[in-house]
């Protein structure tokens, strides 16, 4: 008679292993949807609009779910390939940073997505303030002439 027996991690529905195994599994999509989520938010004030009570909210939204747009230097130039190519850079870059904050965040025994939202923020923040920063520049630079 062969006794089988079942892995730890299907000992336990809603125990520590199966939180820390949702958050790593789940961590990157989770963090691609929200920068989604303010990318929609951004593109249903940005189109149409003629005024800057939505154009400056949406264009902040923009720079928030898609970080790379100074890099590709859209708010001076635009064009569809400079959109998508920030638009695919950014996504891959929220994908990485879900990550890390996942991994992170489950380097602890006990983990569960509080846990990762702390770490995702301080990831998200310091894409932000690149962002923001390389905005600041571009602001700058133009202003100067150069």
């Amino acid at each position: 008679m062969t006794v089988r027996l079942e892995s730890p991690r299907s000992a336990v529905p809603d125990g520590v292993v199966h939180h820390r195994e949702t958050v790593r599994r789940l961590g990157p999509w989770l963090s691609v949807a929200v920068a989604t989520g303010l990318g929609i938010v951004a593109a249903m004030l940005l189109v149409d609009s003629h005024t800057a009570w939505r154009g400056i909210p949406g264009f902040v939204l923009a720079l928030l779910a898609v970080p790379t747009l100074p890099l590709f230097g859209v708010p001076v130039m635009g064009g569809t390939t400079r959109w998508v190519l920030a638009v695919v850079t950014s996504g891959a870059g929220w994908w990485f940073a879900g990550r890390l904050a996942a991994r992170r965040s489950t380097n602890r025994v006990v983990s569960s997505w509080p846990e990762w939202r702390r770490e995702w923020t301080r990831l998200a923040v310091g894409a932000w303030s690149g962002a923001l920063a390389g905005l600041l520049v571009a602001v700058l630079l133009l202003s100067v002439g150069l």
